[in-house]
């Protein structure tokens, strides 16, 4: 008897996620490949592959502790790196019913992109504009990229505790050039906390699907 399609596609959504759970990172682009040939959805494959095996990762390595590093999870990011290749090119910005427009990056003084990169693709996948700096970002370029969108969301990723600081003096050049108050600032990754976001009054954003929530909730939950 033959499997049932849907079945299939979700047998291959789990075998990717266990693929980066077990820091398969030769495997993983290929499953990638294999689940895009069969039909499965890259926002699927981002929320209960990539980032669904990057939480189990940090778990089994970290229990409930926050992760800073660990050789596992270093190897199992580098299977989410190599299977977000595969699956960056599927993604495509909307052109109709933009729900809003993000501008993405990680601050200057950290060189680390993965998480970002996550979050970028997953906001396009739920509708949104993303425009995404990369990493090493200068704090000013943040401003002027809102300025110059006129985005309503501002997302920064922080890996380094250094982040801290920059996100400070991004939040200060908002004021001061006028429209802090005009756009909504999340931020997340590993040297980020909720205490922090809470005490300098910006959003946290855990995961990537969390940012995706939150940002629906800045525009209004459309």
């Amino acid at each position: 008897m033959k499997k049932n399609k849907v079945g299939t596609r979700n047998e291959i959504v789990e075998k990717l996620k266990n693929a980066i759970v077990e820091a398969d990172y030769d495997s993983a682009p290929k499953i990638m490949e294999e689940a895009l040939r069969a039909g499965v959805k890259p926002r699927e494959l981002m929320e209960k592959a990539i980032s669904a095996g990057i939480e189990v990762l940090e778990k089994k390595c970290f229990g409930d502790s926050r992760a800073w590093g660990h050789p596992m999870l270093y190897l199992g990011f580098e299977a989410a790196r190599r299977s977000m290749l595969i699956l960056e090119p599927h993604f495509k910005p909307p052109e109709e019913g933009i729900l809003g427009t993000v501008v993405l990056g990680t601050p200057a003084g950290d060189v680390h992109d993965m998480g970002g990169k996550m979050v970028a693709l997953a906001l396009m996948a739920a509708g949104f504009r993303v425009i995404y700096l990369g990493r090493d970002v200068p704090s000013s370029l943040f401003v002027h990229k809102i300025k110059e969108s006129g985005a309503q969301i501002l997302a920064i990723s922080v890996y380094q505790t250094n982040g801290i600081e920059r996100i400070t003096e991004i939040l200060n050049l908002l004021s001061q050039a006028g429209i802090r108050d005009k756009v909504k600032v999340m931020a997340g990754g590993c040297a980020i906390t909720e205490k922090f976001t809470n005490k300098v009054g910006i959003g946290y954003a855990k995961t990537a699907s969390g940012a995706v929530s939150l940002a629906k909730e800045y525009i209004g939950g459309k």
